[in-house]
């Protein structure tokens, strides 16, 4: 690029703060080096905004500018998504800015290895050590999509372990915040992501939701428990077929001692339609019974670092916060040896809808959450109580911006607890679902929002009025949401 621009070197000092001591590495867009925090002498890595790619050299010099404009916005936003996410498998963001014009980011220093590397030297990996891996992964994932962001760029590079066992996902030099205001920075006919692990959306340049993610995940977790990805690198020029339309042979064919649930998740996440595979939270639920647990002894044979650790010392791990806190409730739940009582659950739901109206969920909403699998278990799915219990849960979730369990609060109501056909039933059934696709519309999955709002307008023709006044009302509310992700596509 310009010969005068700046170019790191050991012994810099960028913007008064930060001593660079050595480099860690570069890529087409970036470069990382180790450097000392002047304030406190800690160790940190500061990535640098590449203007001397080899790529750009290709460029001529109006394409070459408009390339860096893009950049630096990505990188920009890079810095911000990183000063928004706060889990341990995502490196924190100390500062940012720029240094004789060229931008960076300061950050945790994560030393350890890339999950690239590790396998190289470790596999085939212990299905304890590989779900070790995946469920840290996950853990740090849910982190991202509760905002909602997706990352985009999941690869083994893309992780790290540290030397404590930690798993840590970074570069989110691409990844996209799924609201209706994130500034697109992708020109059609640009794919972004890494061949062999791009889900088939992204392969088709279509909008990505959370559940790409899940497929770019699902590539590393088949590779975890099988030494190899679900569609061999190579040079063969048919690997993007077979993402978009080859099935996959289950892990244990490569592998021997992987249980059938984990066969059928990773074959799951590997689904060709994003509304066919898992949320990560549903994949984090899947791996609960087959991780290691405190206490549990260390996997035979052993690596370093071992993924494995932090688990059996969960006291060394901490949880993501929700991206909108809920306060907890002042009153514990029902003793769980105790029979509900139906007039203590009816006021409760009273309360819980009373806080909903006002768009303020507190601690009677909290309590409903608590309940839901309680009321189920035990008066059965039939009881018009279960479904409010429920619905009041979902509501108050919604509201709080856990959308992710709120939809799946909502599909319960709408798979097991709505009965019968009649205006009151069909209403109920038809807000439902509207609730569920503004949840899922919050992680891009726009074409079920927009069947469920045509669906809900030609329900609400054929109720009477005031049970059609009220799915108009959710229905315009959720168009209103759509429409503007539309346009902003």
């Amino acid at each position: 690029m310009d010969a005068d621009a700046y170019r790191p070197g050991a012994g810099d000092l960028v913007d008064g703060c930060y001593e660079l001591s050595d480099s860690l590495g570069k890529g087409g867009m970036a470069q990382v080096w180790r450097a000392r925090e002047v304030s406190d002498g800690r160790e940190i890595a500061v990535k640098f905004l590449r203007h001397d790619s080899e790529a750009l050299h290709c460029l001529d010099p109006q394409e070459r500018e408009a390339e860096l404009t893009v950049r630096n916005a990505r990188f920009q936003r890079e810095a911000r998504l990183l000063g928004t996410l706060d889990h341990p498998g995502i490196p924190e963001l100390y500062g940012s800015g720029s240094h004789q014009g060229m931008p960076y980011i300061a950050m945790r220093l994560v030393n350890g290895v890339s999950l690239r590397t590790f396998l190289d030297e470790h596999s085939p990996l212990p299905l304890a050590t590989a779900v070790a891996v995946a469920a840290q992964m996950a853990h740090a994932l849910a982190c991202a999509h509760t905002l909602p962001v997706v990352h985009r760029d999941l690869k083994p590079a893309n992780v790290m372990i540290d030397d404590e066992g930690r798993v840590v996902l970074i570069d989110f030099g691409i990844a996209k915040p799924l609201r209706s205001d994130a500034t697109r920075y992708t020109a059609h006919g640009s794919t972004l992501g890494t061949r062999g692990y791009l889900a088939p959306e992204q392969i088709l340049e279509l909008d990505p939701t959370t559940r790409t993610d899940v497929y770019c995940f699902g590539c590393i977790f088949y590779e975890l428990l099988t030494g190899r990805p679900p569609f061999p690198l190579g040079a063969d020029s048919g690997l993007t077929d077979k993402h978009l339309n080859e099935v996959p042979l289950p892990p244990s064919v490569h592998a021997a001692g992987i249980p059938e649930a984990i066969d059928d998740l990773v074959l799951q996440m590997l689904a060709k339609k994003p509304d066919q595979r898992p949320y990560v939270d549903e994949v984090l639920a899947v791996l609960g019974p087959f991780a290691p647990r405190s206490g549990d002894p260390e996997t035979r044979p052993r690596t370093h670092p071992d993924p494995t650790a932090p688990l059996r010392r969960p006291e060394e791990l901490t949880t993501c916060p929700r991206a909108v806190p809920v306060p907890p409730p002042a009153v514990s739940a029902p003793v769980e040896g105790e029979w509900l009582e139906y007039r203590t659950i009816d006021r409760l739901c009273a309360r819980a809808e009373s806080e909903i109206a006002s768009g303020e969920p507190g601690e009677a909403a909290v309590r409903l959450r608590e309940l839901t699998a309680r009321v189920r278990k035990e008066w059965g799915d039939r009881r018009p109580v279960v479904r409010r219990v429920w619905q009041g849960a979902a509501d108050g979730l919604r509201l709080a911006g856990d959308f992710g369990s709120a939809a799946r609060l909502y599909q319960v109501v709408d798979e097991a607890l709505i009965h019968g056909d009649g205006p009151a039933e069909r209403a109920e059934r038809a807000v439902t679902r509207l609730r569920l696709a503004e949840c899922r519309l919050t992680f891009g999955e726009l074409e079920a929002a927009v069947a469920a709002v045509d669906t809900a307008g030609r329900t609400a023709a054929g109720l009477p009025s005031e049970l059609a006044n009220r799915v108009e009302a959710v229905r315009v509310a959720v168009d209103v949401q759509l429409t503007a992700r539309l346009t902003d596509r």
